[in-house]
């Protein structure tokens, strides 16, 4: 009798495993076909690249990416036609006085190549100017006297020397110590299409003597006044600086504003600084 019952539980948990597996089976697949919220098909037919669902889908997903290529394309054309409007309206870069740099003297570049990016950004942009034709001479007259006064002026001379792309020539109203300094500096440097005029401000002491003055330069603060007389009479134009200061530009730009004078004006004494 024990044998008996023995047996029948053998087989009542035999069948009871028969009948399990595939139901976890049938379940696992079912939950399988629900994946990420869409079915997904267990039919061999339906997974293949030719079926019609499959085309379908792929059909559907190509062409979502033409639109999306097409919205795109447009939207770079509508840039596109912006971005030519903006440059239409800008103004046109000024040229001024961007010219090769000129020399006098053949074989002397005078450092001008490695120079015309740094002339070029340092140019002002203050309206547009009459260009300054590339061989036409700049002239600079310049009083100094004595040790003190030749120090100063050879920073100025250096930064109107820097930024130049035309001949120049100095006239220098000088005593006789600044007169001996400075020629010596300018033959030093033999820099090309550079000319240099000097004036002996002894001699000019007795035209301003008699003029009550205060200046901390003296008496040569005066001289100023009897260029006139001083430089050459065939002289036109003259751009007439101080010792203290210093040029950061071409002082060709300075020169251009005599392009600019109508009427009556003096043609010597016309610019000072």
């Amino acid at each position: 009798m024990l044998g008996i019952c023995r047996g029948r539980r053998k087989f009542l948990a035999a069948s009871l495993t028969l009948l399990c597996i595939p139901a976890i089976t049938w379940l696992y697949l079912f939950a399988g076909n629900f994946e990420d919220g869409k079915p997904v098909s267990l039919s061999p037919l339906e997974s293949q690249p030719h079926s019609p669902r499959y085309t379908a889908s792929s059909q559907r997903e190509r062409e979502s990416l033409e639109v999306r290529v097409r919205e795109v394309e447009e939207e770079n054309r509508a840039l596109r036609r912006q971005l030519s409007l903006a440059q239409g309206r800008a103004p046109a870069p000024r040229r001024g006085n961007h010219s090769k740099t000129y020399s006098m003297e053949e074989g002397t570049g005078d450092s001008e190549n490695l120079r015309a990016g740094i002339v070029a950004g340092n140019s002002s942009e203050c309206g547009q100017q009459p260009a300054v034709e590339k061989c036409e001479t700049i002239h600079v007259a310049i009083v100094c006297a004595g040790y003190n006064a030749s120090r100063d002026v050879v920073t100025l001379v250096k930064s109107v020397l820097f930024h130049r792309r035309n001949p120049l020539h100095f006239h220098l109203i000088a005593d006789s110590i600044a007169e001996q300094i400075l020629a010596t500096l300018f033959q030093t440097w033999m820099v090309p299409a550079v000319r240099v005029d000097f004036y002996n401000a002894d001699e000019l002491k007795s035209e301003v003597s008699w003029i009550p003055n205060k200046h901390y330069s003296g008496i040569y603060g005066l001289m100023k006044l009897v260029l006139t007389k001083t430089l050459p009479a065939n002289l036109e134009r003259v751009i007439v600086l101080d010792t203290d200061i210093t040029f950061a530009t071409d002082i060709a730009e300075l020169w251009a504003v005599f392009h600019k004078f109508k009427g009556n004006w003096s043609p010597l004494f016309s610019s000072y600084f």
